[in-house]
């Protein structure tokens, strides 16, 4: 009868379930400025690729939509999320933010410097638009190569999309026909002119949008 028990114990301690082997491409975390466009607009992205929640978490900045706030809520939602991530993105606009150049510098101290739940380092970077991400959503019908006030850039735009609206739902679908065409204007911007100060027209949004689109892959 001993024997029996300790078989069965045996055979129920075998039917314990083992714990889940993550998936072998990167977690990423981005925090936008931005309550409904930008996160819903990488969100579309991260549906599409049918990656978990687990691996892309998108979130906007309940800290403010200050660029230094964005990166800060970054910071605190990657320890309580217990730094389960390889990469972190402070995804914000120029505008007239006085803490653009600050923010700038923070992400900068903080890439690399991090460490998560598995002992690697961490990317950080800031994804930034001047003056707004609806730059980068025009580039996918214009060559924009000059500095644009955001009411003017916000015009242009409905020129090409005429029910814009800040949230809607539905824009990378619209625009991915375009994503080479405007991945080539920002790139020869970024070419052109530097983040820093934020005088001129330049967006990181292309580069991001690259790495969601290929994050599966870049991992394999």
């Amino acid at each position: 009868m001993a024997r029996i028990a300790n078989g069965r114990a045996k055979s129920v301690s075998g039917l314990r379930r083992k714990p889940p082997i993550r998936e072998l491409y990167d977690r990423i975390l981005i925090v936008c400025e931005g309550k409904k466009t930008e996160p819903n607009y990488f969100e579309e992205i991260r549906k599409q690729a049918r990656i978990p929640t687990a691996h892309i978490c998108v979130l906007h900045s309940q800290l403010g939509t200050q660029p230094s706030q964005v990166v800060e809520y970054a910071v605190t939602q990657f320890n309580e999320k217990k730094k389960a991530f390889e990469k972190v993105f402070a995804v914000f606009d120029r505008d007239a933010h006085t803490s653009y150049a600050n923010a700038i510098a923070r992400a900068e101290s903080l890439d690399g410097k991090l460490e998560n739940d598995e002992k690697k380092q961490v990317i950080f970077k800031a994804i930034v638009s001047v003056p707004s991400f609806e730059l980068w959503l025009l580039l996918h019908y214009a060559d924009i190569q000059s500095f644009h006030h955001r009411d003017r850039i916000l015009y242009r735009l409905r020129e090409h999309i005429p029910d814009y609206e800040k949230g809607r739902y539905g824009l990378y679908a619209l625009t991915q026909s375009l994503l080479i065409e405007a991945t080539g204007r920002a790139e020869r911007l970024k070419a052109r002119f530097s983040r820093l100060p934020g005088e001129d027209a330049y967006t990181d949004v292309d580069e991001l949008v690259s790495i969601l689109r290929t994050v599966k892959q870049n991992n394999q």
